[in-house]
């Protein structure tokens, strides 16, 4: 008993030293605060949305002009169509009315030489008709009567040339450009070319058309020509004359192409030379 005693005394003893010794008004240790989060990541995290936005508002902007261009694109092709079917109804129209003007010519034509045939007939009958009656006399010796002046004769037409065409160019040495002579049409009515196949940046048409002999038939045929490329319906304008005459007329190559010929009332020929 005595041992315990002593024991818890001296226990007591020491913790009131310790006390003792302890200095006055020491702050008991101040909590450990939390440890901030890194901001690295969500700064990173913010640059990649910004970064996700910048690019879908630019890709929203270049849909957007992009639509825009199909829009502009898509009204040029509709003014490019209205332009297309309106020249193709001019055009239509233009050869309705130069067929209906062939035709007109035509029978034009076809009156001339009525009346020049009638005209060359009448005046012999007439003169015959109109020849007073011998009249009796009786103291006139029965001698004939003199033989009747002989008509007048016309001016010989002269012969027309074998071609109104000029010769064709000499072709230039190797290696040099100059003007190649495909084919030659001639004719005294419409047709088609076959088709033809041109080479070089540029091509002509030597043309030449000529009335019928006469005074009469002057400056009464026509030639039209056109040239048009393969499945295309609008043509480039060769040649539109009136009368005798002819000329070349350049074009623009290369590519396939055929000549549509309308003519009436005289007689035409052409040709077709590529410059390559």
């Amino acid at each position: 008993m005595r041992p315990a005693l002593l024991i818890a005394l001296v226990l007591l003893a020491r913790l009131s030293f310790a006390q003792t010794n302890e200095p006055a008004g020491t702050p008991p240790p101040a909590p450990t605060a939390a440890k901030p989060a890194a901001p690295v990541k969500t700064t990173r995290a913010a640059a990649t949305a910004a970064e996700l936005q910048k690019a879908v508002d630019q890709l929203t902007q270049s849909n957007r002009d992009l639509l825009d261009l199909l829009k502009k694109q898509q009204e040029v092709l509709q003014d490019i169509q209205y332009e297309s079917r309106l020249k193709n109804r001019q055009i239509q129209s233009l050869e309705e009315r130069l067929e209906d003007s062939l035709y007109q010519n035509t029978q034009l034509q076809n009156k001339v030489d009525k009346l020049e045939a009638d005209a060359s007939v009448r005046p012999q009958g007439a003169a015959i008709a109109s020849a007073p009656p011998p009249v009796e006399n009786p103291g006139a010796t029965n001698t004939p009567p003199p033989p009747p002046a002989p008509p007048p004769v016309a001016d010989a037409t002269p012969t027309p040339p074998e071609t109104y065409l000029p010769k064709p160019d000499s072709e230039g040495a190797p290696g040099t450009m100059s003007w190649h002579r495909l084919f030659t049409l001639k004719g005294d009515d419409s047709r088609q070319s076959d088709l033809f196949r041109i080479q070089g940046r540029t091509w002509r048409v030597l043309w030449h058309n000529q009335d019928k002999p006469g005074k009469v038939y002057a400056n009464t045929s026509a030639l039209f020509i056109n040239a048009f490329p393969k499945d295309d319906t609008i043509p480039q304008k060769v040649s539109a004359k009136l009368g005798s005459g002819g000329d070349s007329t350049e074009l623009q190559g290369p590519g396939n192409y055929y000549l549509k010929i309308e003519a009436s009332g005289g007689s035409w020929e052409l040709a077709v030379e590529d410059f390559r």
